[in-house]
């Protein structure tokens, strides 16, 4: 017992120690607070999970005004992609890269206009802008996993008859991407209902669902930053 407290205390810091980890447990937060107060049926606690999950959302939106730095040392360090697999991932990478800055400019203007730090621009348009910038970020993200798969699976005999590369750690890595290209795929399903009314199920989740969806998305993402560590 003693053993296993100390694994999870030194689990939670490495996590909570990171960018990266403390925004998956303010997301799974927000999310499961989301969940959780839609389906109380007690008026004052659906309103006291709300405005928690409401306040996780804009912790979350606040310190992301401090990502542009990380997310340009990330796309020079990338550059054209010369260390993917070929040339459509690379291709692939590459542009995400721009798209995932573009959110960031865009999200920025959405959130001075919400404070009325900016005056006269119109934050609906901006939220939509970025809301697009993340789905089409998302997707060529899952399109760039399931090339990667293919490639994997592609070299799988290769692997098997080099010795030099254990079978096991191949196994390990494809069930990586895997549960990557779950979480992405539950990433786009939330990603889609932000836009506005027409575009495939936009705006037709419940909040409900979307905390389903979230939630599912935030806890695969904690298990895999601990997973990728693991591999390490």
């Amino acid at each position: 017992m003693v053993f296993f407290w100390n694994d999870f205390l030194n689990e939670s810091n490495q996590l909570l120690d990171t960018y990266k980890g403390r925004d998956k447990v303010l997301r799974t937060l927000c999310y499961l607070t989301k969940l959780l107060g839609d389906v109380q049926k007690n008026p004052d606690s659906a309103k006291k999970f709300a405005i928690f999950s409401s306040q996780m959302s804009a912790t979350r939106s606040t310190l992301r005004l401090l990502d542009d730095l990380a997310v340009i040392k990330h796309t020079f360090q990338y550059g054209l992609g010369r260390d993917e697999p070929d040339k459509l991932m690379a291709c692939l990478g590459v542009t995400t890269n721009i798209l995932d800055q573009t959110f960031l400019v865009l999200e920025k203007i959405s959130w001075l206009s919400k404070y009325q730090i900016l005056t006269g621009f119109n934050r609906e348009r901006w939220d939509n802008a970025s809301a697009c910038c993340w789905v089409l970020g998302t997707y060529l993200t899952i399109i760039k996993t399931l090339r990667y798969l293919v490639i994997l699976e592609t070299h799988k005999g290769c692997v098997a008859k080099d010795k030099r590369v254990p079978m096991e750690k191949f196994k390990v890595i494809k069930k990586f991407q895997l549960l990557t290209l779950a979480r992405l795929l539950a990433d786009f399903t939330h990603a889609v209902s932000t836009l506005p009314p027409g575009f495939l199920w936009s705006s037709r989740l419940k909040p409900w669902q979307v905390g389903v969806v979230g939630t599912f998305s935030s806890a695969l993402g904690i298990y895999l930053i601990i997973y990728k560590r693991w591999l390490k």
